[in-house]
Formats: C-alpha cells, structure tokens, sequence
C-alpha cells in the first residue's frame, strides 16, 4: 500500500495557526519556535482548537526553572521533576483538545529513557492521546538501538533530520538522506506485530526547493515553512505543491 503524504507544521501563535491549517495534515503547537520550542500552554491549545480542525500535537518539552536547556541529551535527561511536568502537559494537551503529544525522554549517556517514556506514553494513551517522538531522536548515540526501543514503546512517528545531533546544516543533504533511508528500514525491522512500522518524518530545514528529495525517502514532512522570521503562505503553497502527486488523507 502507497503511503499518503503528509505535512507537519510546528508553530508558536494562533495566527500562523490559522494561515498554515489549510495546507496542514498537523499542527505541532510549541511555544518559542525559534528556540526549538517548548510545551505550549494550554490557552493557546485552546484558542488554535477553536479556529481550526487540524490535527493537532502538543510538543512535551516543559521548560523549568534551573534546568539544563542545551539541545544534547542532558537537555531532554528525565528527573523526577521533569516526569511529572510531562504528565501534566499531556493532561492539558487532552483537556484543551489535541490529539495526540510528541515526547522524549533520554538517558544522559544518549538513549532512550525507557521507563520514563514508558510512563509518558502510558498517561497519553490513557487521555486516548496519540503518542510520537521528538526530534531529540537524532541525539541519540546509536539511532538502531533508538529505532528498536521507540518501535517497543509503540509510538505512531518520529521526527528527524537524519543527523547526529542538532545542527541539520553541517551534514550534506545527500548523507542526511543515507541516513533517513536506513531508518526508515529500521522502523519496518522493528515493528511489532500489532502495530504498523513508525513513520518516519522528515524535519530540519524542509523546503519546497528540496522536499522532493526528502519526499523520495519518506512521504512524511515536519517543515516550520518560514520565511524570513515568520510562517509564509508562499512556501506552504509551494511546499503542498510538490506534495501534490498524491491526494491528502
């Protein structure tokens, strides 16, 4: 079966909420876009629900005072203190109307935190939430492993710049692709019977100039679609353009 593409666009306000959903499949909702985003809050989960139907993805990334910020594994380490602000942020994300949460939870050595996103996952499903993972997928240290232990905890995607790391920009587009490639393979390897192979989304500077290239790999995209600071309706239109060859779901 021939997968449909899909579009994923992360924002920050209710305005680029509203110029983006008609070109959307998601809206992924975070707080402070430029700084790679953060839990938003529930008031703007809650007027975005109001003004569109799009599908929408509340990032869980609380940021808490005293924290470690950094986009390394540290960043994302799970406490005590981290878990339960996720478990809160999930119960928001239902009660204001999402449908589904994008989690990541790590070791500081550079793994997947099992048992805390386990716990993350489990109070998503229980909200009858969608569960997906953020792009701190590409700080993991070894990305088989880390395909293996999301594919067990049963989340739907994933969200990757196919780089080791976060800067997109310093690995050439065609070793990125190498990259998505092998996990895309890895994500059918490691499927579970009762559940379809997670899907792969491409992030990190998707653009309508080289979606195609992304679109060969993967159907799935995670694009900001920024121009110049701001959401551009020029590149949405242009970015679902080259989308176009098969009709949305």
């Amino acid at each position: 079966m021939i997968a449909v593409p899909t579009l994923e666009v992360p924002l920050d306000s209710l305005e680029s909420a509203v110029i983006a959903a008609p070109y959307a499949d998601r809206l992924e909702l975070c707080d402070d876009l430029a700084s790679e985003g953060w839990s938003p809050t529930e008031a703007l989960v809650r007027s975005v629900r109001a003004a569109v139907e799009t599908e929408l993805v509340v990032m869980v990334r609380p940021r808490l005072s005293g924290a470690d910020t950094s986009l390394t594994a540290a960043g994302f380490a799970a406490t005590a203190r981290v878990i339960d602000a996720c478990r809160a942020d999930i119960e928001m994300a239902a009660r204001a109307g999402a449908e589904s949460v994008a989690i990541a939870l790590l070791t500081r050595d550079g793994f997947v935190d099992m048992e805390a996103c386990g716990q993350l996952a489990a109070c998503a499903r229980a909200a009858r939430l969608e569960v997906a993972f953020l792009r701190a997928f590409d700080l993991l240290k070894d990305r088989e492993r880390g395909m293996r232990d999301i594919c067990a905890l049963g989340v739907r995607r994933v969200v990757t710049a196919g780089v080791m790391g976060w800067d997109a920009s310093v690995t050439p587009l065609e070793r990125r692709l190498e990259v998505l490639e092998v996990d895309t393979a890895q994500a059918r390897r490691f499927a579970t019977p009762s559940s379809a192979p997670v899907e792969v989304v491409a992030g990190g500077g998707v653009r309508w100039s080289n979606a195609l290239d992304f679109l060969a790999i993967s159907p799935h995209l995670h694009a900001s679609c920024r121009r110049d600071g701001a959401i551009s309706r020029e590149e949405l239109e242009a970015l679902r353009e080259q989308m176009s060859g098969s009709p949305r779901p």
